[in-house]
């Protein structure tokens, strides 16, 4: 299987009019940047903020099968993702990413890893296309959809926590404590392969035996985004 990230892309999330950022992988929030999360989640529930997501989906199965897939992750994520914007096409039996019309041709040019592989090489792949982080991804497994969400979901961790997985990264590449060859090829892939695998009770355990220190980062960070989730379901306090 070989699905990708183009470039690692990392950013803050800012209320529009004011002065403080949203910074959420692993940093926890002060009250005013509770409350505008809380604005912008408008009472949706995860299952609308997936859907909200959806470029295009060729049937109810397929949309289903994406509900499933990302439901696993805390509600901030998917509100993050929701008004990001982050936008997932999902591709039906035969289809080639390249065929997804949400991608430019810039995209469609792109080429990566050490082989050089392109868009039709791949399962799934994301990008950023005209401001969207852009999922293009077949919507058959469960782990390549997840995997692929990992990589939006790498737009939104903080600054510390960036350095935090470099530095992680870094330690792997010495140590050579990869869960699988494609972890190797970038910081985005080690990071989505990681955030895939702890979904699965089974890979989770791979995981936490082959690379505990980015297992515990993994879980920090899906402990933070679930506090935070817990916050933005609780009434407004005056």
């Amino acid at each position: 299987m070989c699905y990708t990230l183009a470039q690692p892309v990392f950013c803050q999330v800012s209320d529009r009019g004011a002065s403080n950022s949203i910074e959420c992988g692993g940093t926890l929030l002060i009250p005013s940047q509770i409350d505008v999360l809380r604005t912008r989640l408008r009472g949706r529930s995860k299952r609308q903020l997936i859907e909200a997501t959806i470029a295009r989906s060729p049937h109810e199965a397929a949309t289903e099968k994406l509900i499933l897939a990302l439901e696993v992750f805390p509600l901030l994520s998917l509100l993050l993702a929701a008004e990001h914007p982050v936008r997932i096409w999902l591709l039906d039996q035969g289809e080639r990413p390249s065929s997804a019309a949400i991608l430019n041709e810039t995209a469609r040019q792109r080429r990566w890893h050490r082989s050089q592989i392109g868009p039709d090489d791949c399962e799934g792949l994301t990008d950023v296309v005209g401001g969207c982080v852009v999922v293009v991804v077949s919507w058959r497994t469960l782990l390549v959809m997840r995997h692929e969400f990992a990589h939006a979901l790498s737009t939104f961790l903080s600054s510390g926590s960036r350095v935090h997985l470099r530095a992680l990264y870094e330690a792997a590449l010495q140590g050579d404590t990869f869960t699988e060859d494609l972890a190797r090829e970038s910081i985005g892939e080690y990071f989505a392969c990681a955030l895939g695998y702890y979904h699965f009770p089974d890979l989770r355990a791979e995981l936490l035996a082959t690379d505990p220190s980015l297992h515990d980062f993994i879980a920090t960070i899906l402990s933070h985004a679930e506090e935070t989730s817990q916050q933005l379901l609780a009434p407004a306090t005056e």
